[in-house]
């Protein structure tokens, strides 16, 4: 049995409808109205956007097709035998932070025609725009360093709550931001100290934009009655997660190759352990117990029937279409 989660009574401050919600939610998004309301302080304003969702279901699956088919080993007649199952839609929501940071020295005093002037000096600065999942273990796998974009969002609508399963925040934001900006301040830091010493000014101007939802999609795919599953950021369409069927001839090939592998590393072995010892017996032995653990390793893939594929974020560059 799962841990009951408890609830309690949320009344919202727009148009006053009451729903429940769990005492660990930072934020409340009405089901009536969409009006999302900070649940501490229900009279702070919150800017809630959502990312525009390019691909529907129809073209995620047209997508994944076409990146399975790309997979080395694929099976041949995957093309012909695939069919669309089903696609449920995740909307995973997101914290956006402004962070911009400064240290400027304390200049000098320059007195020019009885005017007093400070001659001020650039120390240190950090400005980025940041992007981060705003819930512990979220329940699609998305990389630890995806790189969500910074623009093409729109103001939330009420309408999205039944189009997918929304997730809700339940990071507190000023903790995940103080998180964030620590680098950025200690870069600055350093560098203001480095130009100035210790006489310098140190201004912060970071603010939090506001939360955001992100568009994802999880599809599934029938061939030859077994399920496939994949991920797709509905936003660009990047495949985040893929699994495909392997081909009897690729898995047979590798197999063969390995066995292949194993017999010369054995023959080394044994060639090995007989200069050594000069009994043919124990250097057979020893050249088979070499080879062990390779062929356990070679009819582990051959039994593998599904490949797996997942997004790097360092492979951005040549999956990812440009944000």
């Amino acid at each position: 049995m799962g841990t009951r989660v408890e609830e309690k009574v949320f009344r919202c401050s727009f148009c006053g409808a009451e729903f429940s919600i769990p005492k660990t939610f930072v934020y409340a998004t009405c089901p009536y109205c969409g009006t999302t309301t900070r649940v501490d302080n229900p009279d702070a304003k919150v800017d809630h956007f959502i990312f525009a969702i390019n691909y529907d279901k129809n073209s995620s699956y047209r997508r994944v097709k076409d990146f399975a088919l790309m997979q080395v080993g694929i099976a041949e007649d995957f093309n012909d035998n695939v069919d669309f199952d089903s696609a449920y839609q995740y909307l995973v929501p997101l914290y956006i932070y402004e962070v911009d940071i400064k240290a400027v020295c304390r200049g000098e005093v320059e007195k020019i025609e009885e005017n007093e002037v400070e001659i001020s000096i650039h120390g240190g600065e950090e400005a980025a725009h940041v992007v981060v999942i705003a819930l512990e273990n979220p329940p699609i796998d998305i990389p630890k360093d995806y790189s969500f974009p910074a623009k093409n969002r729109i103001y939330f609508k009420p309408s999205i709550l039944r189009e997918g399963v929304y997730l809700n925040p339940s990071l507190d934001p000023e903790t995940v931001f103080e998180k964030i900006k620590r680098p950025y301040i200690e870069k600055t830091l350093s560098e203001a100290e480095t130009a100035c010493g210790k006489k310098y000014r140190f201004v912060d101007n970071s603010r939090f934009v506001g939360l955001a939802h992100y568009p994802f999609w999880i599809i599934t795919c029938n061939y030859r009655g077994r399920k496939y599953r994949a991920i797709v950021d509905a936003a660009d369409g990047t495949v985040l997660y893929l699994e495909y069927p392997i081909s009897f001839k690729q898995r047979l090939k590798g197999l063969v190759g390995g066995i292949g592998s194993i017999l010369t590393a054995s023959i080394i072995g044994t060639a090995i352990s007989y200069t050594l010892s000069s009994n043919i017996i124990y250097s057979a032995v020893g050249g088979a117990l070499t080879a062990l653990p390779g062929l356990a390793i070679a009819i582990n893939k051959f039994s593998r029937s599904k490949g797996v594929y997942r997004y790097k974020p360092s492979e951005e560059a040549v999956f990812a279409p440009i944000r």
